[in-house]
This record gives C-alpha cells, sequence and structure tokens, in this order.
C-alpha cells in the first residue's frame, strides 16, 4: 500500500466516524460546516504528516484537497437546506463548497505553518511549507 492509500485509509475513518456522530443531524449553519471542516482538515493534515514523508509539498497539499472535498460531499451533501426546493439544493451546495474549498486551502497553509512554528511538526531546513512551492521565513528563538 503506497502513502496516499494508507492516507486514504487513515482518513476515511475520520469520515466513518464522522458521519456516525452526525447521524440524526439533517441541518448544518455554515459556520457548523465550516468548524467541522476545520477539525478534519488539521486531523488530515496530521495524517498526511505521519503517513506521507515519502511526498513532496504541493503533492501533499492535491492529496489534502483531494480528500476533503470528497469528506465535503460525503458528509454535506445530504443535507437539507430549509426553505430551498430539493431540485435547487445540488446548485446551492456546489457553491457553498466551492466557497469553503477556497477557505480549506488557506487554512491548509496556515495549519501547517503554525504546526511547524509550535513544534508539532518538525521544522524542516530551509522551513518550508511542505504544502506551498513558497519558502516561509520563520524567526525562532529558543
Amino acid at each position: 500500500m503506497n502513502s496516499k492509500e494508507l492516507i486514504a485509509k487513515e482518513f476515511d475513518v475520520l469520515i466513518d466516524n464522522v458521519k456516525t456522530s452526525l447521524d440524526n443531524v439533517k441541518r448544518f449553519a455554515i459556520g457548523e460546516a465550516w468548524k467541522i471542516l476545520q477539525v478534519a482538515t488539521a486531523s488530515l493534515i496530521q495524517t498526511i504528516e505521519k503517513f506521507g514523508s515519502d511526498l513532496e509539498g504541493p503533492e501533499k497539499k492535491t492529496i489534502a484537497m483531494e480528500l476533503l472535498s470528497g469528506f465535503y460531499d460525503k458528509i454535506f451533501s445530504a443535507v437539507d437546506i430549509p426553505v430551498v426546493p430539493n431540485i435547487l439544493e445540488p446548485i446551492i451546495h456546489k457553491s457553498v463548497k466551492a466557497f469553503l474549498m477556497v477557505l480549506i486551502s488557506a487554512t491548509i497553509d496556515a495549519l501547517v505553518t503554525t504546526f511547524r512554528e509550535t513544534g508539532i511538526f518538525l521544522k524542516k531546513k530551509l522551513d518550508e511549507n511542505p504544502y506551498s512551492k513558497e519558502v516561509v521565513k520563520v524567526s525562532y528563538v529558543p
């Protein structure tokens, strides 16, 4: 099993746990969906860092975005949006998902930087953000 498959398998466990905990929930406020996505993002980043040591930064971010897009589809697409006719719900879901995925992309970059600066992830020699092509300048005073 390669690292991408291992990461996906680990993330599927999280998806199953979230589905179970939200079994009876039929409506989400956008704020609640965002909170759940943030927790899933942080968990996924740690999983990728743990099992994807052979992957480059941009590849890690691509994997994260793909898995989080699937997470959104599995968790939030079946949610009923009050006052919106059923025929229009897929359009609304698509727009909300597009908006949240833009935010998730920025969140990934911010979390990786934060995890590095706080010592959750070990720093690389160049202090690179592994999810971006850009070099992040980090001043560290022990």
